[in-house]
């Protein structure tokens, strides 16, 4: 199938930089702090967080003692090194195209950040996300957004060249991630639209909807 086929790749070009990750992560990425500020207000002592598309862990080993982190991605090498990082957390191999494993059981906070730009059913993705979500909990996600005007953003879907196997990234609409997030029953209670990551090899710098949910 072509989604396997470019979650393959996807996987190839993780492990491949693995190694460098941490190095490479401040010219790649444009977060501006948003996942700090959203981890501030919503990872509490003793609950439990779900890092998809977890990388190094990067993103939630600073997280206190106290706070279980469960770490999912493609690349095993990603995963070995998060597990390094913070020895206490639960990695693992993992599709986000795939339900999170019953037996990880739910989770106060869900964050997926630039994951997702590779997912080519959003509708489903947020379906397991939200599955996994306690009723009062929180995620953050981002989506490359489609939109008119705005370079690099205006199709629904494009290759692009990386320093190994090329990837296809997909741009959902404003409407159609708010439609997916109807029917996996989730609610928005904050949205923006930043930066995101940055195309090293077309000097260009990618936009992400910022999007932070609940159940409904």
């Amino acid at each position: 199938m072509a989604s396997e086929s470019n979650e393959n790749h996807v996987r190839q070009v993780y492990g491949e930089i693995a190694l460098a990750y941490e190095v490479l992560f401040p010219s790649l990425h444009r977060y501006e702090d948003r996942v700090e500020r959203f981890l501030a207000e919503a990872v509490k002592p003793g609950c439990r967080v779900l890092d998809v598309g977890c990388g190094t862990g990067l993103l939630t080993r600073g997280l206190d003692a106290s706070v279980e982190v469960v770490g999912l991605d493609l690349a095993p090498e990603m995963i070995e090194l998060a597990r390094k990082g913070r020895p206490s957390g639960t990695w693992q191999e993992h599709s986000y195209h795939q339900p999170i494993p019953s037996e990880l059981g739910h989770f106060d906070v869900v964050l997926a950040v630039g994951c997702l730009d590779f997912c080519d059913d959003l509708r489903q993705v947020l379906h397991h996300f939200g599955s996994a979500l306690k009723p009062e909990g929180r995620m953050l996600f981002t989506v490359l957004e489609r939109r008119q005007g705005l370079d690099g953003h205006e199709i629904h879907r494009r290759q692009v060249k990386t320093a190994g196997p090329a990837v296809w990234v997909t741009f959902p609409s404003f409407e159609e991630t708010a439609s997916a997030l109807t029917t996996a029953g989730l609610l928005p209670y904050r949205y923006t639209h930043a930066p995101g990551w940055v195309h090293l090899m077309e000097q260009r710098t990618m936009y992400f909807g910022w999007w932070e949910v609940g159940r409904r």
